[in-house]
């Protein structure tokens, strides 16, 4: 097993994949479901509708995600994907090489499931980060309008949608990645615990995940401002529409006084 070298890609499929139904007899984990696949690979789904192969060929890849499409919730047209090369070296555990690569003890089946556990939590922020740029485009044409004292030119409710779609982010956040939770396999095993807390630093993931709570408490912050900016606005033209209606009543009366 030394030196042997495995592949793993990590794609994220749509928001959910429904696992219900799936288990199997040769799972080896059901939270995530985990099982050996032929040719001694290994697929791992995520309900959060990430996958992890380890081991396996394009050609399987692609076989076992077409099995699943009737189980993937809002599968996404354009997948996050994150590929990672395994060394096996009895004296290095968790240590990324200068060109990527990750270095662990042995390829035993606990270990691979917490590298399929970060490998499914860095597609899932992947996929949370890009949609948040595109939030924050819009977010920074908000903001040039403010600065010129003027509200934003785009139909309101068209507006709103969009930041309340990037606001959504924050449940589902939540929901599919919970950094203070530990994966399942740390309760009977946890001598890994020290090889987990590597692989969650090496990928940068609590840093990821404060700077997408940071962004989506701009985002909020912006959508409490947009909204109390246009019931402001309503407020100002129903005054008016007051106003003229009562203008328009005197001079009605007026006219039947005089005329």
């Amino acid at each position: 097993m030394s030196n042997k070298v495995i592949n793993v890609r990590a794609l994220q499929l749509g928001e959910r994949i429904d696992l219900k139904g799936l288990e199997r007899e040769d799972a080896f984990s059901t939270t995530p479901l985990a099982f050996r696949t032929s040719g001694e690979g290994i697929a791992v789904l995520f309900k959060s509708g990430a996958a992890v192969f380890i081991g396996m060929n394009p050609v399987d890849e692609e076989q076992l995600i077409r099995g699943l499409d009737d189980r993937i919730i809002a599968p996404l047209q354009e997948r996050e994907t994150e590929t990672l090369r395994l060394v096996v070296k009895p004296e290095e555990d968790g240590l990324l090489t200068l060109a990527g690569d990750l270095q662990i003890k042995s390829a035993d089946p606990d270990r691979l499931l917490l590298v399929a556990e970060a490998m499914a939590m860095t597609v899932a922020f992947a996929y949370d980060e890009r949609r948040l740029a595109a939030a924050f485009e819009r977010i920074d044409e908000v903001a040039q309008s403010l600065k010129q004292r003027l509200l934003p030119r785009e139909p309101q409710g068209s507006l709103l949608e969009q930041i309340g779609e990037a606001l959504l982010l924050q449940q589902r956040l939540a929901a599919r990645v919970d950094l203070d939770d530990k994966p399942d396999v740390l309760w009977d095993h946890p001598e890994l615990e020290r090889f987990w807390a590597r692989l969650v630093d090496e990928y940068d993931l609590p840093q990821r995940g404060r700077a997408i709570s940071r962004k989506l408490e701009v985002i909020r912050g912006t959508a409490d401002t947009l909204t109390d900016l246009f019931a402001t606005r309503t407020s100002h033209r129903l005054e008016w529409y007051i106003i003229a209606l009562i203008a328009v009543e005197i001079a009605l009366s007026l006219y039947d006084r005089f005329v």
